[in-house]
């Protein structure tokens, strides 16, 4: 689990398999709201003075060769999806880590092959669960008005309506990749976002800025060779002994995001919150933002803050700004950006979490909206969060909350 959610003080853990769930769920609560655990990498998948309901009991999985989906239940990791697709030949577009579980998929699900597969939350067909009242629910994709009105509520922001058991999603035949992973020096960073922006769609760049910038470039092509895309790095790589291009079987065999980027390894668990924004294409506006940025990272007060991004943009652009939660769809940039501290360290939580703020404050213009991969219903900006990510789907959004989770059980809009 989360460390941050490990340690929080919570009132227990609900562990429910299928034929309990909607009992408990018509329970009065002592204490709201309810907090939800799948994969349990997120910071509010537990918290102090609340239940937290662990859906890893829920993890039922078919493929149906017929119509090339695969139905799940929650509690299933990315990693272990993709090793059930193995032995078919075919995949899902995670993330950059096979940890995560379903909440993943229902934020969003964002990843190095988005720009060519499009978002895993576009890959949904069925989905099943138990609304805030404690109403069973089963939709599929393209029904009536009313259900669509309450699909679109739960492709996004299911968080806050309902507590989703299971899943059918559509797969893709499974791709080898080529990953280009290497470390770069800060100043380079602006060309090669403008290189990267350029790129075919069967190309991503991800990035990670700890001690050092570190740069994942992923290509899906069906070329034999090295595709001409990752060669172009070669005059920023340079000769970096970290910038071989790897070539992987899957997802599953990707290289650890990240590890480039840090000097150490922490010795003890470090607690962290990640706020991530989202932007189009930055064009110009990239080397005044990373000038700036610059000198945030030099003012980081923990080893453990960085500033991390991933490239959209392509099949995620392809869907109807109306049809999900998720409505920034003309976004090519997601970054995020994570505020890091020891234990138990007051001060350092205020001060790493204020960086977070100032970080984020500084991409607001060129990156003015908010992917919420993780809530901050504990911190100050929630609410500005909620209209960033939501803009004018939001009133609509609470309607369907007070329909849904009228005494208000699960996270508030």
């Amino acid at each position: 689990m989360n460390p941050l959610a490990s340690d929080a003080k919570t009132l227990g853990c609900l562990t429910p398999g299928p034929e309990l769930l909607r009992q408990l769920m018509l329970q009065p609560l002592t204490s709201t709201p309810l907090r939800v655990c799948s994969g349990g990498s997120t910071s509010r998948c537990a918290g102090d003075g609340c239940w937290t309901m662990d859906l890893r009991r829920h993890r039922a999985v078919r493929y149906d060769e017929n119509s090339a989906e695969i139905e799940f239940g929650t509690g299933l990791t990315m990693a272990e999806l993709l090793q059930v697709l193995q032995a078919a030949d075919r995949s899902l577009p995670i993330g950059l880590s096979g940890l995560t579980g379903s909440g993943f998929i229902l934020t969003g699900g964002m990843g190095p092959l988005s720009r060519s597969q499009g978002l895993a939350l576009d890959c949904i067909t069925a989905i099943e669960g138990i609304w805030g009242s404690g109403e069973s629910f089963a939709l599929q994709k393209d029904q009536t008005t009313e259900c669509g009105r309450r699909w679109r509520g739960l492709m996004g922001a299911s968080a806050f309506l309902a507590v989703v058991t299971r899943l059918r999603l559509r797969t893709q035949r499974r791709q080898p990749l080529r990953v280009r992973h290497g470390l770069i020096d800060p100043s380079q960073l602006p060309e090669l976002l403008n290189i990267a922006e350029g790129w075919p769609e069967t190309c991503s760049l991800q990035w990670n800025w700890g001690d050092r910038l570190e740069i994942y470039a992923v290509d899906c092509s069906s070329e034999q060779t090295t595709p001409q895309t990752l060669k172009e790095l070669d005059p920023i790589l340079g000769r970096d002994h970290h910038a071989a291009i790897q070539s992987c079987t899957d997802q599953l065999d990707q290289p650890t995001f990240g590890r480039l980027a840090s000097d150490t390894t922490a010795s003890i668990p470090v607690h962290s919150e990640v706020l991530a924004r989202l932007g189009p294409a930055m064009g110009q506006e990239a080397g005044p933002l990373m000038q700036c940025l610059s000198l945030r990272m030099q003012e980081r007060p923990h080893g453990g803050c960085r500033i991390s991004a991933q490239q959209l943009g392509g099949a995620t652009t392809r869907v109807n700004r109306g049809s999900t939660s998720f409505i920034h769809r003309d976004s090519v940039w997601k970054p995020w950006i994570t505020a890091a501290w020891n234990p138990g360290d007051r001060v350092g939580r205020q001060q790493s979490l204020q960086w977070m703020d100032q970080v984020s404050s500084d991409f607001s213009t060129t990156c003015p909206g908010v992917h919420l991969a993780q809530l901050h219903d504990h911190l100050p900006g929630h609410h500005r969060e909620l209209v960033d990510a939501f803009g004018e789907w939001l009133p609509e959004l609470r309607q369907l909350k007070s329909e849904l989770d009228p005494e208000g059980r699960l996270p508030p809009l």
